[in-house]
């Protein structure tokens, strides 16, 4: 179960009033159903709710109002209590499962607001809320006694005055480690050229589309209603790579029906794979990305994740592309391993990757040893770095933007795949190392020795040397000190 803090905006519902038990709430919901039927101000038909008064908690819930969403209370007949929800900040819990989670969900919210040390407003006239999904089932239409699964948002008030940030991550309903059969999966598969431009969101729905095309009266297809999107990668993975894409179903390990023509047989193997729930239209799917591999990540050392391959799953929860309601499982495979503990439990936002990092701004790190360390998704911005030793240490996707170096030794060290920015001139105007700075000034090699260097492959128009003894440097076996005396005399028309 994760709790999300969020910010609701106002409001207002129609209620009735009973008392506190499952069954006085399925009658106050069939009486507010009765006289609010054709009642042009009802909204949220999605939802019906249950709102909790939270002041009563100290000394026992003795009462609940069970209503819906409306747009105003002048249309409304007799009959009916009006309550004015006010926009403010909740600890949001998607409770979903067995009835018998139900206990366990508020036990654990009680906890979160003790464990992080946030105040729960219970003062008089403050209501949480649950909102009840109507759909696929009606749990108000089914008596408590038979009631088996819910399917619910727990919405818990925050007292107001606490410095308190919303979750970066709204929509992430669930996360657990959970241990993941082996499948055999059988689908269209095809190759996404990210960085060249082609996005997933649209690469994808055309690959399931081909999916649906080739599966056309296929016998094969499991009745379950599940379906997977398998991603493959190439290492090292990073974000923004291309990828495969697998659009497929589980098939039976020893089924041996040919598979349709185009398509493509793969094997996820079994192991603990982190589970992240969404929830929301596919349009937002990357939130789930951002968690996991730039929160989730940084947070612990317990696991580290495999970064091979993850996939999608997709059940009968899954509503359609665009409704707000649909439930996507992505599953990232992990392994437990022993990494060091943080140097930190202070954390700080980086808003350029979309990370969370150990917050080290501004420490000092004298006389220490760090050989055979890994150092990853590291903001080393106006850091110095003075007698230090990198012999056979490797550097990847290093921003070195108006980096000095001075007294650097660097026999054996090889610079490949270095890249100026595609901008025609600078921009500084955005804070540094972010999308919106861009540095284009010249490198420059002042003072160095770089005889015997060698430039292989390399973008080098406009460059100026100036001064520098050549002796000895060619240009594809042409010695350059050759190729000036033939410019001077030229000059001089010899």
């Amino acid at each position: 179960m994760r709790v999300r803090i969020v910010d609701m905006p106002e409001m207002k519902a129609a209620v009735i009033r009973s008392e506190m038990g499952g069954e006085y709430t399925r009658v106050a919901w069939r009486r507010i159903r009765e006289l609010l039927d054709g009642c042009a101000a009802v909204g949220g038909e999605d939802y019906g709710l249950v709102f909790v008064p939270e002041w009563q908690w100290a000394t026992g819930v003795r009462e609940l109002w069970t209503g819906v969403e409306v747009s105003g209370f002048e249309e409304l007949p007799d009959g009916v209590e009006t309550i004015t929800i006010p926009a403010r900040t909740y600890a949001k819990l998607t409770v979903r499962g067995d009835i018998g989670g139900l206990d366990e969900a508020y036990g654990h919210l009680s906890r979160w607001f003790e464990r992080e040390g946030i105040e729960r407003d219970v003062s008089e006239g403050s209501f949480g809320f649950e909102a009840n999904r109507l759909k696929p089932v009606n749990p108000f239409d089914i008596p408590r006694s038979e009631l088996s699964f819910v399917d619910y948002d727990i919405y818990a008030p925050i007292a107001p005055g606490q410095a308190i940030e919303t979750d970066r991550f709204p929509h992430i309903e669930d996360f657990a480690i959970e241990a993941q059969p082996a499948r055999r999966v059988v689908g269209v598969e095809r190759f996404v050229r990210q960085q060249e431009g082609e996005h997933p969101l649209t690469a994808i729905p055309a690959i399931w589309e081909e999916f649906r095309r080739l599966s056309a009266g296929w016998q094969d297809i499991r009745a379950c209603g599940e379906s997977f999107g398998l991603f493959s990668y190439a290492p090292p993975f990073e974000a923004g790579q291309n990828f495969s894409y697998l659009a497929c179903v589980e098939v039976k390990e020893d089924d041996r029906v040919p598979i349709p023509a185009g398509m493509t047989e793969r094997f996820i193997p079994a192991g603990e794979c982190a589970v992240v729930t969404y929830r929301g239209a596919l349009s937002g799917i990357l939130e789930a990305w951002s968690f996991f591999h730039g929160s989730w990540r940084s947070r612990q050392s317990e696991y580290a994740a495999v970064d091979e391959f993850e996939y999608e799953r997709y059940d009968g929860r899954f509503a359609g592309a665009d409704n707000a309601e649909s439930v996507i499982e992505l599953h990232f495979p992990v392994v437990r391993a022993e990494q060091p503990a943080p140097l930190t439990d202070k954390r700080v936002y980086d808003a350029k990757g979309g990370f969370e990092l150990q917050d080290l701004r501004n420490a000092k790190v004298h006389m220490a040893c760090f050989r055979g360390a890994e150092f990853h998704g590291v903001d080393m911005r106006d850091a110095s770095l003075v007698h230090v030793n990198f012999v056979n240490s490797r550097w990847e996707h290093i921003y070195f933007s108006n980096v000095h170096i001075r007294h650097a030794q660097l026999g054996g060290t090889v610079f490949e795949h270095v890249q100026r920015p595609q901008a025609a001139a600078s921009r500084f105007e955005e804070e540094p190392g972010t999308d919106g700075w861009v540095n284009v000034e010249p490198v420059v090699f002042r003072d160095s020795d770089l005889s015997r260097a060698v430039f292989e492959n390399c973008e080098l128009n406009g460059v100026d040397i100036r001064g520098c003894r050549l002796e000895g440097m060619t240009i594809d076996g042409i010695p350059v000190t050759e190729l000036l005396a033939g410019y001077a005399a030229a000059k001089r028309g010899v």
